[in-house]
This record gives structure tokens, sequence and C-alpha cells, in this order.
């Protein structure tokens, strides 16, 4: 994927407003391991953002574990946010998804969920 593709789907798809510098360094792994889980794609924007993308999986165990792990991976790094994205084209999952995150302790003001379908990360 290139970065202008990143740049595309963080800006548009995630709606984050970074500024144009942090987008000069962008790293994209795919199928990276993280609390067990193996993700789509982890994404390093500017060593600011951190975006975990994974498909749900069971979503009461899958949702906490991750955003633990993502939250734990951005202070360790310094980063100002994360954003996890769980891949799924389900409704009721995505309404699920969002009650559930509204739950979790770990869940602070700079961390934020987002439901993509499958269209949506085309191309990363």
């Amino acid at each position: 994927m290139s970065d202008e593709n990143v740049r595309t789907f963080v800006r548009n798809t995630l709606g984050c407003d970074c500024d144009e510098e942090v987008f000069r360094h962008i790293e994209n792994e795919h199928g990276a391991s993280v609390a067990g889980y193996t993700l789509r794609n982890k994404i390093n924007v500017g060593n600011r953002l951190l975006v975990y993308i994974a498909e749900p999986g069971d979503l009461e165990k899958t949702l906490p574990e991750l955003v633990n792990a993502g939250r734990d991976e951005r202070d360790a790094r310094g980063y100002n946010r994360f954003r996890l994205v769980l891949v799924s084209d389900d409704a009721a999952l995505k309404e699920r998804a969002f009650k559930a995150f509204k739950k979790l302790p770990a869940a602070d003001e700079k961390i934020h969920l987002h439901v993509v379908g499958k269209a949506g990360i085309v191309g990363l």
C-alpha cells in the first residue's frame, strides 16, 4: 500500500485532522501480532498516531484486549492517539462494538474506535 493510500484512509475514513507533516513518516505493517491476535494492518503515522486494523472475532474478548494493547503501545512509544479499526459489514456488530467500547475502563479520550466495511480498507 502506498503512503498516499494510508493518508487518504486516515484523513477521509478515520477523520483524522493530523498536520501534513505527520504524514512524512508512515509505516504499514501487515500481519503484526498484538495481544495474541494477528492484525490486518498496524500503521504508524508520524510517530504520533497508532492504528490497528483487525477482524472483530469474539468481540467481547477481542475489543478489550486490543484496546489495552493499543493504549499500552501508544503510551510506551509516546504517540498522541490510538485508533482501533474493526473490519465488518455487519451493522449489528457496529452497534455492539460501540456500546462495549464505551464501557471499557482503558478507553480514554485519545483512543477511538471505528468500524469500517471491507470496501473501506481496500488498498491497505
